[in-house]
């Protein structure tokens, strides 16, 4: 009985070791310092900002979504596409390229399809988006030019055509636009003519040179577009390069970028004769299967999350703006027959005719909201794989942040110092998780420009002096976000506490909730 008794006790304490220990394990999250260091600082950043198609304008329907985009996400760089497959210059306007036939482009940019691209540049214009406002072209062009590619012969009526373009949007609508990609993906099939690296110059400095005798020369280009950044650097850069004049035109290089991929970019810039150009992604996301084909995706915190990881690999790769593809689901001429394109950060209900946000929409405010144009990265000290960082400072506002995603299940203790920096009292943080959007989740005090806190797991997080508190929300203004009503209890024994309603408000930014304690029909057994 005794030898019966000492078993017993033996297991007792093994148990209750075992499970002291596993407690003391989940309540000590992991240990991580850094230190933030401003004298060591890097790009400068242009912005951020997003893909938006003109044929998804249909008067007043597009505009909250533009809004949202704007003031909520804090988009500041947009790349407005115009397709060339359809009803452009279908038929040639006259047999001179270089004699306008006005009578017939008057009456072509008239049309819809024009009217739209018009009315949202407009739209964007009043917004504010003039300098960083760049045109890009997508598809085939006219089946008589050469439809997938240009054929040498129409080359100046290719350049005629896309000229066009912007002397009737200066001269006749007057619109500002800042910035122009003159093609889209040039090295695939189908997104836009297939101009291979040694013909690209070519067709571009042709282009420039129209533009210029036209009086237009003051607009700067984003080249190439391509889709793949191999591409980009080992064949068309080098060919752009040789060429002093369109060097002169270039604002950015333009990348593409799908599911994280990275080419050494910024090191062939660097030891390049050009070192002091930047890049920007022109065109990045998480890749989305089936998005292209009229097929919903996945856009869960694990999709949005690695969409913004890519984001931040880019900035630490030296890229000076990054624009998601895309702002919106919308229909694509050069995508037919895909009924739809749903690569949206903002959704598209046909039935209500409403845009409303996804997962990735709230996850790219993690670092549009903080990190504003002209901020500039500045040296985190090496982290861990679990955990990635990267701050920014921007000196005229004075502001500092620093943006991250935890990737483990666990929290994670983080310790950080910032040295060489205006001093800083109080960092707000904000995090994005699988229930939580840019949620204010704490105000954490430094001392003597440190700090220690506790990142939550799984999650995208953000510590700033920048407080979104009386920032804008997806809701228009005067109007506020709130659910009809809400159960406390129905019928069953368990009633929902009424201090449990305010959390569940919190992570969807509900400003009022209906507690409706009965429907009429005696359901709720305790309806006081």
């Amino acid at each position: 009985m005794k030898k019966l008794f000492y078993i017993l006790l033996i297991l007792f304490f093994e148990i209750f070791i075992s499970e002291n220990s596993m407690c003391q394990k989940s309540s000590n999250p992991d240990q991580i310092s850094i230190k933030i260091d401003g004298s060591k600082r890097f790009q400068q950043i242009d912005g951020i900002g997003v893909n938006a198609n003109t044929s998804a304008w249909n008067g007043k329907e597009l505009e909250p979504g533009l809004n949202m985009l704007l003031d909520t996400m804090n988009a500041t760089i947009w790349r407005v596409i115009v397709e060339t497959v359809y009803n452009w210059e279908d038929k040639n306007d006259n047999e001179d390229p270089f004699k306008y036939n006005w009578e017939y482009y008057n009456q072509l940019y008239e049309t819809p399809k024009f009217q739209k691209a018009w009315d949202m540049i407009r739209f964007l214009n009043n917004r504010g988006i003039t300098d960083k406002l760049m045109i890009n072209f997508m598809g085939p062009v006219p089946l008589w030019m050469g439809g997938k590619v240009v054929k040498e012969k129409y080359e100046d009526e290719y350049v005629e055509m896309l000229s066009s373009f912007f002397y009737y949007a200066k001269n006749t609508k007057h619109l500002k636009i800042g910035l122009i990609s003159i093609m889209n993906e040039p090295d695939i099939e189908n997104e836009g003519p297939t101009v291979g690296p040694l013909k690209y110059p070519v067709l571009f400095k042709k282009f420039v040179e129209r533009m210029e005798s036209l009086g237009m020369g003051d607009i700067k280009y984003v080249a190439t577009d391509v889709a793949g950044m191999e591409n980009g650097i080992h064949k068309y850069m080098p060919e752009l390069v040789k060429d002093p004049y369109l060097m002169s035109k270039i604002a950015h290089y333009g990348m593409h970028s799908y599911a994280g991929y990275y080419a050494e970019v910024d090191s062939m810039i660097t030891h390049s004769a050009y070192p002091k150009m930047d890049y920007w992604v022109t065109e990045w996301n998480e890749w989305c299967k089936g998005c292209d084909d009229g097929i919903l995706g996945e856009y869960n915190y694990n999709f949005a999350s690695k969409c913004v990881g890519h984001l931040l690999s880019f900035f630490q790769n030296n890229a000076t703006a990054g624009i998601v593809w895309e702002g919106y689901d919308s229909y694509y001429e050069h995508h037919a027959p895909s009924p739809f394109s749903y690569w949206g950060m903002l959704a598209y209900d046909p039935a209500s005719k409403k845009y409303t946000p996804r997962k990735n929409f709230y996850a790219i405010q993690q670092v549009s909201k903080f990190v504003a144009p002209g901020s500039r990265r500045i040296a985190v000290s090496e982290t861990s794989d679990s955990l990635v960082v990267l701050s920014f400072y921007n000196e005229v506002s004075n502001t500092v942040s620093l943006v991250g995603i935890n990737k483990k299940k666990s929290p994670i203790h983080f310790n950080a110092s910032l040295a060489n920096l205006p001093a800083v009292n109080s960092l707000e943080m904000y995090i994005t998780d699988n229930a939580k959007n840019v949620f204010h989740e704490k105000t954490v005090q430094l001392k003597t420009n440190a700090f220690n806190t506790v990142i939550p797991a799984d999650c995208i997080f953000t510590l700033s002096t920048i407080s979104l508190e009386n920032s804008k929300k997806p809701e228009p203004i005067g109007w506020y976000t709130g659910d009809i009503h809400v159960h406390r209890n129905c019928g069953t024994d368990s009633i929902l506490p009424y201090e449990k309603l305010p959390e569940m408000m919190e992570p969807n930014n509900l400003d009022i909730i209906s507690v409706l304690a009965d429907m009429g029909n005696g359901e709720v057994k305790e309806s006081e």
